[in-house]
């Protein structure tokens, strides 16, 4: 997925140096920079300029690039010129490892990540909950999006209203409304479905390999089912008796995941009054072996999607405000649409957004709302993002998976 540059600070240069000499790979303005930085005074620069050789630079000598070859294991390099990602190639062929042996100076932090987002090479897949279009090649399903540097291709794969998706093991698995809960592979060939009940909304899905079960999110319903392996529905479970009682959906419950012996459940509405224009949104977590409320696990949101986990903890996207929620839910990211369809890499988030048709409910707490179709691309260490812009005629991203 994402490039290896690490965005890293002067501390993790100090911690990773202890008891190793530092050695320069680049002369110039910016080794100066970086020595300022430094705990430790390094012991040469190196430089492929021949030019430069035997002479001293911070009054240190520079020297041969081959130089360092003798000082595998017991040195870290500090690569010092805008040219690191050739001199990464050069040091990978010498055995050097990127973040454990080598590292990119904090003072080029900024081109890193530019570089890291403009070169970007790898290949996504989104699901649109927008409805059917006269034209197949828009609107709901299910899409591929290869990206190769600065440029893009998007494709649709499998038509259909499509909200929640899902990979597990080599296999995929989403709700789409034309077909109900569908298996496929790789290829975008169905294998497996199952029709979903006659106007309930299928909205998110997860699996859970405590249980070898399916949970699927009825936003129509207040409800989620429970399918197991064979594609069989086993239960249904009610948010609360108010769907009963109103015989209509007053929680709007679209997204789920699990951890453990817990089902969590996000919603717009945790006393049941959404369509009283009254957006309490919560994440409700659930007993996944008695099927009863345990409570709700963070309340006061607006219009939340795409409750996971990331980095063993609970994220969310609160999509009205485009906020991100992570660690303890602290927003760890703004962004000017609604906010819905999250994938972390490891390194970035991918966040998807949609054309805001609710923005009007949020005048007056922003003053920029975008409405644009897009896939954010987006370092949190930095604050720096890309946007993969997509045809308004997609309009809607629910889920976004690799």
């Amino acid at each position: 997925m994402s490039n290896n540059n690490t965005f890293i600070d002067f501390r993790d240069i100090s911690r990773n140096s202890k008891n190793k000499k530092i050695i320069l790979f680049g002369a110039g303005e910016i080794a100066t920079k970086t020595i300022r930085k430094l705990d430790t005074s390094p012991s040469y620069i190196v430089d492929n300029n021949p030019n430069m050789h035997g002479s001293k630079d911070n009054a240190l000598s520079v020297n041969h690039p081959r130089d360092i070859k003798k000082e595998l294991n017991i040195s870290i390099i500090i690569i010092c010129t805008t040219s690191f990602q050739e001199v990464s190639i050069q040091l990978n062929e010498m055995g050097f490892k990127k973040n454990l042996d080598y590292f990119v100076s904090p003072i080029l932090n900024d081109l890193l990540i530019l570089s890291q987002l403009s070169d970007l090479k790898t290949e996504i897949i989104f699901s649109s909950g927008a409805p059917i279009s006269d034209n197949e090649d828009y609107g709901g399903g299910i899409y591929k999006v290869s990206i190769n540097g600065l440029k893009y291709q998007v494709d649709k794969k499998i038509n259909g209203t499509t909200h929640g998706i899902i990979k597990k093991d080599s296999f995929y698995y989403a709700n789409n409304h034309k077909y109900g809960l569908i298996k496929f592979n790789k290829n975008f060939e169905i294998l497996k479905k199952i029709e979903m009940p006659m106007g309930s909304r299928p909205h998110g899905l997860t699996y859970s390999k405590l249980t070898n079960k399916f949970y699927i999110v009825l936003s129509y319903r207040d409800s989620f089912l429970i399918i197991n392996d064979n594609f069989e529905i086993e239960d249904e479970v009610f948010i609360s008796d108010k769907f009963k009682d109103y015989n209509s959906p007053v929680h709007h419950c679209n997204d789920i995941c699990n951890k453990n012996s817990s089902i969590f459940v996000s919603m717009f509405s945790k006393s049941g009054n959404w369509k009283n224009d009254v957006f309490d949104g919560c994440i409700m977590e659930i007993d996944i072996k008695s099927k009863k409320i345990i409570g709700s696990v963070k309340e006061n949101l607006w219009m939340p999607h795409n409750v996971t986990f990331i980095d063993g903890g609970l994220t969310v996207l609160d999509s009205l405000t485009g906020e991100l929620l992570k660690d303890n839910f602290r927003v760890i990211g703004k962004f000017p649409g609604f906010t819905r369809g999250i994938l972390f890499d490891g390194g970035l988030f991918f966040i998807g957004q949609s054309r805001n048709r609710n923005f009007s409910k949020y005048l007056g707490n922003s003053y920029n709302i975008s409405i644009d179709t897009s896939i954010i691309v987006f370092d949190d260490k930095s604050k720096v993002s890309r946007s993969i812009h997509l045809d308004p005629r997609i309009s809607e991203i629910h889920s976004i998976i690799n």
